[in-house]
Parts: structure tokens; sequence; C-alpha cells
């Protein structure tokens, strides 16, 4: 595993942790060795990846401060739920454009854990790049052996994915949006 992909499963795992998912010790002990063996460089990764298993319940802990040090995750999310929504949709979308989180999983968070979280009649800026997420996922998930066109298919759905993400990314910067623009 390279630098990049070891930081890339370190973020997946903290973004796993921010929507509510638990994931064991073991687990965030592994992700931390694998990191510091692909070359990842931050002073609390060796702690994490040295805990041994008396140690385990101070892995939470040190996974946190690693994602802190490496800036992996925002660190100034608002605490109030809907707020905190708009806040991760407008991260997830800046990875999408950024290349940094793939169109699937960006799209998974997105739909699933920010615009889930966001009131309907407040959604509306959301719209265009929920569509072009749905349209990914259902292009994606339906094929056949036969079917030549595929893989255009669904590089075109992606492409206009992270076309809506840029745009909703530039519509909206930093602040959370307001229904109506």
């Amino acid at each position: 595993m390279d630098v990049e992909a070891a930081i890339a499963a370190l973020r997946k795992v903290a973004i796993d942790q921010l929507v509510g998912h638990h994931v064991g010790s073991d687990r965030l002990i592994q992700l931390g060795l694998d990191a510091l063996l692909s070359g990842v460089d931050c002073p609390s990764l060796p702690l994490l990846a040295g805990l041994n298993r008396a140690e385990e319940p101070d892995s939470q802990e040190l996974f946190r401060q690693v994602m802190a040090e490496l800036r992996l995750i925002p660190d100034d999310l608002p605490t109030l739920p809907i707020p905190r929504a708009w806040a991760l949709v407008r991260w997830w979308a800046q990875l999408i454009v950024d290349g940094v989180l793939d169109v699937r999983s960006g799209g998974h968070y997105i739909y699933w854990y920010g615009w889930s979280e966001i009131p309907y009649d407040q959604s509306e800026p959301l719209q265009p790049l929920i569509s072009s997420i749905v349209q990914h996922q259902d292009t994606a998930e339906y094929w056949a052996t036969w079917d030549t066109g595929y893989t255009s298919r669904v590089l075109d759905a992606q492409t206009k994915v992270v076309d809506e993400a840029r745009t909703f990314v530039q519509a909206w910067p930093a602040s959370e949006p307001r229904s109506g623009r």
C-alpha cells in the first residue's frame, strides 16, 4: 500500500465514524500499522500502531489524534444536526471535486448522511447534485454483459456528479445554504 492509499483508508474510516458507524479497536490499530508501514508520518501514528491488546481502549482517542494531525477531517463541524449536515455535504462534495473521494462513496455519504438529515423544504440547493448521484448509482448498478456502452455511460454519469458537486461547492462556499438562491 502506498502513502495515498493508506491516507485514503484512514479518511474512509474517519468518515464512517463521523456518520456514526462503530469501528473496532483492532481495525483502527491495523489501519495505523498499515499507514505507518506505508510511510505516513505523524506523531500519534506510531503510538496507535503499537498498541497491544491491553491498550486497545486507547485506540479511539489515538485515532482521533492521528486524524487531527493529518487534517483528514474538518475540525470545525457544527454541533447542530442541520448545519452539520450542510457542512458535511459541502466537504464531501469538495472531496469528490478534488478526486480525494470516489464518486460512489462520496455520493453514498451525501445521499444517506447529508441530504437525509436536511429538511426537504431546505434541500433545493442539493437537488441537482442528488439527481446526478442517483443517476450514477442507477447507471452503475444496472448492466448486462452484452452492454457495450456501459463503461462510457458510467464515466459520463461520474463526470456529471463531479460537475454538479463543483457547481454546488462554488454556489455555496463554506456557509450553510439557504432554501432559494
